[in-house]
């Protein structure tokens, strides 16, 4: 089979999230293998709801119906003996919550293969491990020993991997960078709208600070802030605001990947919430470290619009760029390794399954129990003498 099943967070509205999906499944088209990306949402309210992003993936993606049962799960073995997880923050235990089992791919077979591409902890060590408690890092220890390739997308990731979980992990720059830039281009060329002498702001975690100092920033260069975070403009409008605009600001990891894939003056101000890691790591392997501000109220202070010498960076993109290719194509072409780690992760995967589901029953039963009691209690004056002589019985007996 040339299969290839992959798992990542591209079915939330998010513009990051849709073009990593759509750069992982571009890359691995190139190299003659089919792509399902698949879609593990199982709340309502979690699902792409945004227009833009339903009409990406209409158009631009490949994906699966929405699985969510451990049957289904299982069934995607007969689809497939490839399955890639990342990038984004699916290594992170509370960014993937209830679903890291599943980004883990503890239900694959053990004769298909395990691939994380640039998969992210978004975190360093110290606060991984006051995020997430001790069985989940035992848990992830004994799956990620039976990858058969790991690659992280922060040098912290290599740390984690090595110091946490006893394995080794290549670091490996985003897949947004390793698609040719030239995909963007085709993307754009459908924009319908013109950013050109304005300045963009994304970012997705505003407040009142952000609108005094557009007010500022509007009238210190004379120009328009279109915001476009939460606008529910399209992927191509977006990527064309980046692209077209005088500079950027944002807080978003991909807001900052795409400034820089784009050639443009940004102002980033690090996301300490969703992951400050993400920001210096990427910054760092492009050598262009102090790039970011930690608070908006720094523009008041200084020049905070980063003119970077893109000629350097484009050189070192193109070096990891090409990292990244030559990872992708040896994992894809591998053959299948580490059974005996995926039996062993595999069983401990199926032990925990028979835990969950005997503590499911067990709140299912409790909850009955209450809601007949409650009833009882409810409407006890008006059932019959008889009713209400067996119930005091009960009562009484319990307390014996």
């Amino acid at each position: 089979m040339k299969n290839v099943c992959i798992f990542n967070f591209w079915w939330v509205s998010n513009y990051g999230a849709l073009l990593t999906a759509y750069a992982i499944q571009t890359l691995i088209n190139k190299f003659g293998y089919s792509t399902l990306l698949i879609d593990n949402s199982y709340k309502h309210n979690e699902l792409i709801s945004e227009n833009f992003a339903k009409n990406f993936e209409q158009h631009h993606l490949k994906t699966s119906s929405k699985i969510s049962l451990y049957k289904d799960f299982n069934s995607l073995n007969q689809k497939s003996n490839i399955f890639i997880t990342g990038s984004d923050q699916i290594l992170r235990p509370i960014a993937a919550r209830e679903r890291l089992s599943q980004y883990l791919q503890d239900f694959v077979s053990i004769n298909s293969k395990k691939i994380t591409m640039a998969a992210s902890f978004a975190v360093d060590k110290k606060t991984l491990l006051e995020e997430t408690n001790s069985q989940t890092l035992e848990n992830m220890k004994l799956s990620l020993k039976s990858f058969d390739f790991i690659s992280v997308r922060e040098k912290s990731g290599v740390e984690i991997c090595k110091d946490l979980f006893d394995v080794d992990a290549e670091w490996i720059i985003d897949p947004v960078f390793i698609m040719n830039k030239s995909n963007y281009d085709e993307l754009i060329k459908n924009s319908t709208q013109d950013f050109s002498n304005k300045i963009v702001s994304y970012v997705l975690d505003p407040n009142k600070e952000y609108e005094k100092v557009y007010k500022y920033l509007e009238k210190k260069y004379n120009k328009k802030i279109l915001k476009t975070a939460y606008s529910n403009t399209s992927v191509e409008n977006w990527l064309a605001s980046i692209k077209n605009c005088e500079f950027l600001i944002t807080d978003s990891f991909h807001g900052m990947c795409f400034a820089i894939i784009f050639n443009k003056p940004f102002i980033c101000i690090t996301n300490q919430k969703r992951g400050a890691t993400r920001f210096e790591s990427i910054l760092e392997m492009l050598n262009i470290e102090n790039q970011c501000i930690n608070n908006i109220n720094e523009i008041y202070e200084k020049d905070c619009i980063f003119n970077v010498d893109y000629e350097k960076v484009n050189q070192r993109i193109e070096e990891e760029r090409q990292r990244g290719l030559d990872f992708l194509k040896k994992a894809l072409e591998a053959p299948v390794g580490k059974k005996e780690e995926k039996i062993e992760a595999r069983i401990k995967f199926l032990e925990n399954r028979i835990i969950e589901l005997e503590k499911q029953a067990t709140l299912k039963y409790q909850i009955k129990k209450e809601l007949w009691y409650l009833w009882l209690i409810i409407f006890y004056k008006y059932l019959p003498k008889s009713m209400r002589n067996i119930i005091n019985f009960m009562r009484f007996k319990n307390v014996k």
